[in-house]
């Protein structure tokens, strides 16, 4: 007797409406590309400039300056390189910043030991 595997049905395709990005990560996006657009400028550099400098094409950097989701990091990080700011990005979460390093350190003195 032969076994037959039963044909797989293809997944169903979600009809969901795709996900807007959230109004706190939005405003923060575009936060950042206002201030990569002053940076740029200050520089008197283009945006051409700029993405030949960063290695990133031109519609990337406008994409950036617009707050637009979905552009990879990486980008982000060779256009800030390109303008000499990358080294801000270590201070983003640097814990001698976070309040919640201080607290853990308080309690773990209080500690009894």
């Amino acid at each position: 007797m032969i076994f037959q595997c039963p044909a797989r049905a293809p997944a169903p395709r979600s009809t969901s409406p795709a996900r807007a990005t959230p109004v706190v990560g939005g405003s923060a996006l575009q936060d950042l590309g206002v201030r990569l657009t002053l940076a740029h400028k200050l520089r008197g550099l283009t945006q051409e400039q700029l993405g030949h400098l960063a290695d990133v094409s031109t519609s990337t950097v406008r994409a950036l300056e617009a707050g637009a989701e979905g552009v990879a990091m990486v980008n982000f990080f060779k256009v800030l390189q390109s303008l000499g700011l990358l080294g801000q990005v270590a201070q983003l979460l640097d814990p001698r910043h976070d309040p919640e390093t201080l607290a853990y350190a308080e309690r773990r003195l209080r500690a009894p030991r």
